[in-house]
């Protein structure tokens, strides 16, 4: 059964960060380069978030699709890639983030509410394009405090 499955279900799933390449599960570098990865909303807790997105433009093959959902620091009001444009007082709501990340880093496994994830993907080196979009929620204030990107980056073939 085991062995079906696995032939069935043709990704592997890696319930941690991989900003540290020693961690990386054997079974994941035996297995690259991949077509896809996929993170969802595990960047804000990586020690260091640079080091995981270098692994992951790592295991990537060239021409590979990185598929992403990670929350972040308010975009700027102005800022292009915002599908939800309801009005929020996005200074405000960035500050109380700020404020906010040493208490969340605490009590939520490092969770960093203000990271710019999307910029850190933007800027790297090596992609052929990155699409995303972000999200600003403003209904309730667990969604005013967790604003979030969803996208795509490719790796230059």
């Amino acid at each position: 059964m085991q062995d079906t499955l696995k032939d069935a279900v043709p990704f592997t799933i890696v319930c941690d960060t991989l900003d540290n390449p020693d961690n990386i599960p054997s079974a994941v570098l035996d297995n690259a380069p991949y077509d896809t990865v996929l993170t969802s909303f595990s960047l804000c807790t990586a020690k260091n978030p640079q080091a995981a997105l270098d692994s992951i433009f790592s295991l990537l093959k060239p021409g590979g699709t990185y598929v992403f959902l990670e929350h972040i620091l308010h975009p700027a009001e102005d800022d292009a890639t915002v599908v939800e444009h309801e009005h929020l007082n996005v200074k405000l709501w960035s500050k109380l983030q700020d404020w906010l990340t040493p208490l969340s880093k605490f009590f939520f496994h490092g969770c960093h509410l203000n990271r710019q994830t999307d910029k850190m993907i933007l800027n790297m080196d090596g992609w052929e394009s990155v699409e995303y979009k972000s999200v600003r929620q403003t209904h309730g204030m667990q969604y005013k405090l967790l604003p979030f990107v969803y996208g795509k980056a490719i790796k230059r073939a």
